[in-house]
C-alpha cells in the first residue's frame, strides 16, 4: 500500500537546483566536510607531485599541464570553500582568498621540490599551469559563495519575512482598546 492510501504510487519530486545550494549553503557539516576534503586533495596533489614518474591517464603531449590546471583548480575552491561563512556571505572573505591563493604558493614549492626527485624535472610550465588553476579557482568560487549566499539568502529571507509579518502583526493586536489616539497607533503599529 501506498503512503497516500487510495492504491496509487508516491513519485518523490525533484530538487530545484536552488533549494539545493541553499541546503548545502547553510548544512551544519558542510565546513568540515570541504575541509576535510582539501586536506585529502593537498596530501593526493603532495604525493602525485613526489612520486618519481606518475602515469598519464592519457598520452597526450602536454596534458599533464591541463592535469596540473585542473589540480589547482579544485585545491583552491576547496581551501576557499574550508573558510566561508556558514551560512556563506555574499563575498569571499580575505582570509579565503588567501586560502586559495596559497594554493599557488603550494604548486611553486612542488616544482621546486621536483628538482630533488630522481626522474622528474622542476617546470616553469608546470608553475604557469599551477598559478592558472588557482586563479580560475578563485574566480570560481567567489561565483559559487555568491550563488550559496544567493540561495540561501531566498530560503532564509522568506522564512525571516514571515517572522517579521507575525511580529509586526502581533504588534499590531497588542495596542490598548483604551487609546485616545483614534486609532492611529493601531495603524502604525506602536503604542503611546
Amino acid at each position: 500500500m501506498s503512503p497516500l492510501g487510495n492504491g496509487t504510487p508516491r513519485t518523490p519530486r525533484p530538487l530545484k537546483p536552488r533549494a539545493l545550494l541553499a541546503l548545502l549553503a547553510g548544512h551544519p557539516w558542510r565546513l568540515a566536510c570541504t575541509r576535510c576534503a582539501w586536506a585529502l586533495a593537498v596530501a593526493v596533489v603532495v604525493y602525485q607531485s613526489l612520486i618519481p614518474q606518475p602515469d598519464m591517464l592519457l598520452d597526450v603531449p602536454n596534458i599533464d599541464k591541463v592535469w596540473h590546471a585542473l589540480a589547482y583548480l579544485v585545491l583552491a575552491v576547496l581551501a576557499a570553500g574550508s573558510l566561508w561563512d556558514n551560512p556563506p556571505a555574499p563575498v569571499l572573505s580575505r582570509a579565503a582568498r588567501r586560502a586559495a591563493w596559497s594554493m599557488a604558493l603550494l604548486g611553486v614549492a612542488m616544482e621546486f621540490a621536483q628538482a630533488y626527485v630522481p626522474g622528474r624535472v622542476a617546470s616553469a610550465a608546470d608553475m604557469a599551469a599551477n598559478t592558472a588553476g588557482t586563479w580560475v579557482g578563485v574566480l570560481l568560487a567567489g561565483v559559487l559563495v555568491r550563488h550559496l549566499a544567493r540561495g540561501h539568502g531566498a530560503i532564509a529571507g522568506g522564512a525571516a519575512s514571515g517572522q517579521k509579518a507575525d511580529s509586526t502583526a502581533a504588534t499590531a493586536s497588542t495596542v490598548s482598546p483604551t487609546s485616545t489616539d483614534g486609532g492611529a497607533a493601531r495603524i502604525s503599529g506602536r503604542q503611546d
